[in-house]
């Protein structure tokens, strides 16, 4: 190949007269490019997805990336030159802590000349197991395949504490002074313990805000223990109750808290925490409004496409709530067959994100909210929280919304 490309050029800046003008660099380059041009493509194959450890330093992993293999040379070539923000991405490749209702890994995402990489902002824990998955349909030119998904893990370090809290929900700076609930998520399985004694709030000078939470003994975890419900105690936050009157809600609007959760905890191993966690709110106004799905802003995807049908909410939304509660059906389908795809809750759960397992047709459909759904502050489809108990009727009795939409 190397011959015929020189030449080629000698022929070519023979009859064009052009050999002075070209100098052996610029000889030498043209040929580069010739060659490259003339090379032949790599073909697609069989998609994977592995993890490479870069470096390692003791015990400790050092940073790596997920790697794609199977893409052909074009659309390697289509992913460098796509104009994918940061939610593009993570809907192509997905890699998030197995079994955790949190957002995915952030990271930064590369193309070489042989794969898609994702490097994760930070290494992963030994022994803890993450998901990845690599959507074809995502690609710049879509493929047919199935979703590939993965699941990855390092080795388990030694023994000794290694469980933490990965993050409380809502996981925003603000919450309302009426909330009735919120979620902690842990990195790994817990004992059944409650959380009672374990769960503080604290003020703006470190003291312990009593009677604020509820202290239950019951169970209040999800399936596999990775994430617990913790209730303000309703008497105080709903007005007009004795409490309500007595000692007034426990969050007060404009000042400062904290979400304190003690290292002692014992997760399954029986090992404490790794550490105190603490997680900063202000409490600010009531949110007394009533769930109104017909206000919803819902963003249709294109048929033929698996992108994602969008759900805008005017305020946060109960997180575990809108995975369970919350689902597309045929249009008029009655019962509610909810179809069969992915959720994504993001936007300090303020959005709602549906991915189908497969492509979407032209037609009807229904966004289905079931009277179940509440925001964290227990105000339900129809029915606010703050109902007066005392007034005939004062309890509506609420159906399931659906909300039609179409999709062409």
């Amino acid at each position: 190949m190397g011959e015929w490309v020189n030449q080629w050029m000698s022929e070519a800046m023979t009859h064009c007269r052009i050999r002075p003008l070209i100098d052996p660099f610029t000889h030498c380059l043209i040929a580069s490019l010739l060659l490259s041009a003339c090379a032949p493509s790599r073909p697609g194959g069989p998609l994977e997805i592995s993890y490479a450890l870069l470096t390692s330093t003791g015990a400790t992993p050092g940073p790596g990336a997920f790697r794609v293999t199977g893409l052909s040379s074009g659309e390697l070539s289509a992913l460098s030159r796509a104009p994918f923000n940061d939610d593009d991405w993570k809907s192509l490749l997905r890699v998030t802590v197995t079994g955790q209702d949190g957002p995915p890994m952030a990271g930064k995402y590369e193309v070489t000349a042989d794969a898609l990489l994702f490097r994760p902002a930070f290494p992963l824990d030994p022994g803890r197991r993450y998901s990845a998955r690599f959507d074809p349909a995502r690609l710049p030119a879509p493929r047919t395949d199935e979703l590939l998904e993965k699941t990855i893990a390092l080795p388990a370090a030694e023994a000794g504490p290694s469980t933490f809290v990965t993050g409380v929900w809502p996981a925003a700076g603000v919450w309302p002074e009426n909330l009735l609930r919120f979620y902690i998520h842990f990195s790994a399985p817990m004992s059944r313990t409650t959380g009672v004694g374990r769960v503080h709030i604290e003020d703006a000078q470190g003291r312990e805000v009593t009677g604020a939470l509820l202290p239950l003994e019951l169970d209040l975890w999800n399936g596999d223990y990775t994430r617990y419900t913790v209730l303000f105690d309703p008497g105080r936050v709903k007005r007009g109750i004795l409490p309500n009157r007595e000692l007034g809600r426990p969050l007060r609007q404009g000042e400062r808290y904290a979400v304190v959760v003690d290292a002692d905890w014992r997760d399954g191993r029986g090992e404490p925490l790794k550490s105190t966690f603490r997680h900063a709110f202000t409490a600010g106004p009531e949110e007394t409004r009533a769930i109104a799905p017909a206000r919803w802003e819902i963003v249709p995807p294109r048929a033929g496409t698996r992108d994602p049908l969008v759900v805008r909410f005017p305020w946060p939304l109960d997180r575990a709530l809108l995975r369970s509660a919350v689902g597309v059906a045929r249009g008029g389908a009655a019962p509610f067959l909810r179809l069969a795809g992915d959720i994504e809750i993001d936007d300090a759960d303020r959005r709602w994100r549906f991915t189908p397992r497969e492509p979407w047709t032209a037609g009807k459909y229904d966004l289905v909210a079931l009277s179940i759904l509440e925001d964290p502050s227990g105000n339900a489809v129809g029915r606010p929280f703050e109902v007066d108990m005392g007034q005939r009727g004062a309890t509506p009795t609420v159906e399931d919304a659906r909300i039609p939409f179409t999709i062409n």
